[in-house]
């Protein structure tokens, strides 16, 4: 995995990869610009309570709060931009690294359902562990780590696969390496959880789960044919 992340990091250097890091980049400050505008106009709307400065206290906890937001929410928001970019991404680097390799994108509409369904599935797991999270909170954050990077393993690296094979191969071959699919998909969890490094995270997530599928790939050639 370690020889993946390397491989992922190398990318950064890639002229071609920073146009897409830059699209990402503005798609993300998009967002949570407009989210924080929506946080600070539905504050406006709050009636006056018992005292004003009751209002103003809200008002300049709100970027508080939405920083919180922006952690809390940052997984789910990877898994929606990861499949946006995940062709391009993968794309350019098989043209690079592994020119061998015919690759059959899923069309734009059927990643974004997978993303959609991935971002609500971590949603919805995450207010699961929200009691976990209140009560023992150390716990909490690990449990959430986890199952945030079980869930985003192997959604990316099924995502990256399904280029080259179908479901039930993609499925036996995630299964096959599903330590080193869960311990890449936590790191992409972590790196999504921290300001800043969320904005490419995602897509240096992606980059390594590239590299993963086609290193477990080239030894199940033998055993799983594969489409391209």
């Amino acid at each position: 995995m370690f020889a993946s992340l390397r491989r992922a990091a190398q990318l950064a250097l890639d002229p071609a990869f920073m146009g897409v890091v830059f699209k990402a980049i503005g798609l993300t400050i998009l967002l949570f610009a407009v989210a924080l505008a929506l946080s600070e106009y539905g504050l406006s709307l709050l009636p006056i309570l018992s005292s004003p400065l009751v209002n103003e206290a809200l008002r300049w906890l709100a970027p508080l709060l939405f920083l919180f937001g922006g952690i809390v929410l940052g997984p789910p928001v990877a898994a929606l931009f990861a499949s946006l970019f995940l062709n391009e991404i993968a794309s350019r680097i098989e043209a690079r690294d592994y020119p061998g390799w015919h690759a059959h994108p899923a069309s734009f509409a059927r990643t974004l359902r997978a993303g959609l369904k991935l971002a609500a599935l971590i949603v919805g797991v995450d207010l699961v562990l929200l009691p976990i999270d209140i009560g023992l909170p150390a716990v909490g954050e690990v449990v959430s780590l986890a199952a945030n990077g079980l869930l985003l393993g192997r959604e990316y690296f099924e995502l990256v696969a399904l280029r080259h094979m179908d479901l039930g191969q993609a499925s036996q071959l995630r299964r096959s390496n599903s330590s080193a699919v869960w311990a890449a998909g936590t790191l992409i969890a972590l790196s999504s959880m921290i300001p800043v490094i969320n904005l490419v995270g995602p897509l240096l997530g992606t980059s390594v789960m590239v590299h993963l599928f086609h290193r477990f790939a080239q030894p199940a050639k033998r055993e799983i044919k594969l489409e391209g």
